[in-house]
């Protein structure tokens, strides 16, 4: 595929500055691309970089220089460069049919145009919407449902009385409605609560690979509209995820707490069970949150707390061996000072 950069700006809704006619042929980053490439500039503190390049046009934000480079100018142009991705490598789906090694269940519905591959399971009563693409070993369970568009990839397992939304993708490995971890000990024995709710996951989610989304004890687990998930991160039962959250590798939501919208869980970022996260949080990476967060804040941490509280501990904490001995010595001359006061007072009675 070739297309002038006179069109290709139009496509990206960009300003074109430089040679119009220039032959954009596919995409790349600063450093590999090469003749008939474009590439992008994140932002104008990195322009040098342009330097370097071989590229034959360049994505630039608004403010950046003009060089010689011929350039779409865009507002966002991580944005822009996602969609010039799509315009060059996106493939138009194509659906491939049913596989005879698939397993379809009793009155299970399936949509127009499916892609069921080969040893996909698809349990009696569970409804596959139009142009869903289920990888080989996908296994979907009683009475779930899949909506239209979604791409479910190799070896995800969708327990029963699952709701998956519209162009929702899955990634490998992940597992949607495993039983919630919920036990009652008596006796010194740990009973098993069942656990007979559901998952619903909203439209244009995103689960990444090899994450775990537990079914509620009652009523339902929910991950509402555009929130993405990155891989291995876990969420228990009962939980409730807000729009458009972003929660990033190995971060875990305990059982019955609740995100609100837009937030955004760092690496490894822990919530405790019962807790609430307000809309617009910001957790960095590995932050435990063990509290109720109000919307807007920025925290971080074990235990978190606000961001300005935890700069100023971890800028103590190098010093605090210096900080240890200078105690010490106060404590020492401390009690020299006191037996010095203990003996002139004794001698003033004698």
């Amino acid at each position: 595929m070739r297309v002038k950069l006179r069109k290709l700006a139009e496509m990206l809704g960009g300003e074109l500055a430089g040679d119009a006619d220039v032959e954009i042929s596919g995409v790349a980053g600063i450093l590999d691309a090469g003749e008939g490439h474009i590439t992008f500039l994140a932002d104008a503190k990195h322009a040098k970089d342009l330097e370097r390049t071989t590229a034959s046009a360049v994505i630039v934000p608004q403010d950046a220089p003009r060089p010689g480079l011929p350039q779409v100018r865009l507002k966002n142009p991580r944005l822009a460069f996602a969609r010039a991705l799509d315009i060059f490598y996106g493939k138009p789906y194509q659906a491939t049919g049913i596989s005879e090694q698939a397993s379809i269940g009793k009155n299970a519905i399936i949509g127009a145009e499916p892609s069921i591959h080969p040893f996909v399971a698809i349990d009696d009563g569970a409804k596959i919407g139009d142009r869903v693409t289920l990888y080989p070993g996908v296994s979907v369970g009683k009475g779930s449902s899949i909506g239209n568009d979604s791409i479910v990839y190799p070896n995800v397992s969708l327990g029963h009385s699952v709701t998956v939304g519209n162009r929702v993708t899955i990634h490998a490995g992940t597992v949607i409605g495993s039983d919630g971890f919920g036990f009652v000990t008596d006796g010194g024995v740990h009973h098993k609560i069942p656990q007979v709710g559901g998952v619903i996951i909203e439209d244009d989610v995103e689960i990444g690979g090899n994450c775990t989304i537990d079914r509620a004890t009652l009523g339902n687990t929910i991950i509402k509209k555009g929130t993405k998930l990155d891989n291995q991160v876990h969420v228990a039962h009962n939980v409730q995820i807000g729009e458009h959250c972003l929660l990033a590798g190995q971060s875990g939501i305990a059982g019955s707490s609740s995100l609100g919208n837009y937030v955004v869980l760092g690496g490894q970022a822990g919530v405790s069970d019962h807790t609430s996260v307000g809309d617009r949080v910001m957790a960095g990476g590995k932050a435990v949150i063990i509290r109720d967060v109000p919307a807007g804040s920025v925290i971080a941490g074990f235990n978190a707390m606000p961001i300005r509280d935890w700069l100023k501990v971890q800028a103590v904490l190098p010093k605090l061996p210096e900080l240890k001995k200078t105690i010490a010595d106060l404590e020492k001359r401390v009690a020299v000072l006191q037996n010095q006061l203990a003996d002139s007072s004794k001698g003033e009675h004698e």
